[in-house]
């Protein structure tokens, strides 16, 4: 089956390489580009079904480059999604400028792992309907008094598309377990 081909658009490298790790340990193919004419030419070249989209970047404004994209009739259908550490919240001046510039989704930084990759899925199913979804998803209890340890592994185990509960021990851990019905558990 044909990988989904994601192109991340942002000029803070550190940025970039942070949200490419995510989503190719969520099994998508990953491209990054750190300009907007750099994003174009790789869009010509490689035809990717997806855009990550900065605001700002160092040559293009990228609400400008999405209303470009999306006026064009070789790109109109193809998602793109603003991931920016512009606004604060998706009711923000900069998220309805994404909106009125076409875009079909807006986060901030630091995005939720979880929100973005639903936000994904849910984009790509409309356009490529044949991908089904490869499992389903289960669920996870990690019980751990060290928060750093559940947080870190939480985020490893949403990128892999897991449902997590988090417990701060085992007394929580028992409770949730009892409440959640997880279809594994993970204990300090």
């Amino acid at each position: 089956m044909k990988k989904v081909k994601i192109l991340i658009v942002d000029g803070d490298k550190d940025a970039a390489d942070a949200s490419r790790v995510l989503l190719e340990n969520a099994g998508y193919e990953v491209t990054t580009a750190g300009s907007g004419k750099g994003a174009l030419e790789i869009m010509r070249k490689e035809k990717p079904d997806m855009v990550l989209l900065d605001a700002m970047l160092p040559d293009i404004n990228g609400f400008s480059l999405c209303r470009d994209l999306k006026d064009d009739p070789n790109y109109s259908s193809m998602p793109v999604v603003f991931l920016t550490g512009l606004g604060s919240s998706e009711e923000s001046y900069v998220a309805n400028m994404a909106k009125e510039h076409k875009a079909d989704g807006f986060f901030t930084k630091p995005v939720d792992a979880k929100k973005l990759l639903d936000k994904i899925a849910e984009l790509i199913t409309r356009i490529v309907p044949e991908i089904p979804e490869t499992r389903a998803r289960a669920k996870i209890l990690l019980v751990d008094d060290d928060p750093d340890f559940l947080d870190a592994t939480k985020q490893i185990l949403i990128a892999h598309r897991y449902d997590v509960i988090t417990a701060k021990n085992g007394e929580v851990g028992i409770q949730k377990a009892k409440y959640e019905n997880p279809d594994l558990i993970v204990l300090d």
